[in-house]
């Protein structure tokens, strides 16, 4: 984990997330621009943070967001469950609501990654077809 992980992802999952975020947020009304980028801005903060190998977890405000000592063991080699944990992107409240919070520790030293993450398609066009290396 580092906070370039942060910019590792699928290529469509800004647009499905941004829009799932900000056209809600514009069609109620009464926001503005300003508003949607404010909001953007402190997701990608807190997304970076999540990604920054810290051992952080904001004290009593873990329970409504997201944070680095949570977010590590959606990254875990060995989950303890196996559809995984600790999903919520910016706000851990969706974790504690449905019951996929996971911390039994700092997760410092534990292995990151998935299984059989060797057979995973190392270029993006293997990536994208769904390809194995």
């Amino acid at each position: 984990m580092g906070f370039a992980t942060h910019f590792r992802y699928h290529w469509m999952e800004p647009i499905i997330y941004k829009a799932l975020l900000y056209i809600p947020i514009i069609l109620i009304g009464g926001f503005d621009l300003q508003d949607v980028f404010l909001v953007h801005f402190i997701s990608i903060a807190i997304g970076h943070l999540n990604h920054a190998n810290l051992g952080w977890d904001y004290g009593i405000f873990k329970y409504v967001f997201n944070n680095p000592k949570m977010h590590v063991w959606h990254h875990s080699k060995e989950l303890p469950k196996p559809e995984g944990v600790n999903f919520a992107i910016s706000l851990s409240i969706w974790d504690y609501l449905f019951n996929t919070n996971f911390i039994p520790y700092d997760g410092k030293n534990i292995e990151l990654g998935f299984e059989n993450e060797e057979q995973f398609p190392t270029t993006f066009i293997q990536q994208e077809l769904n390809l194995k290396s």
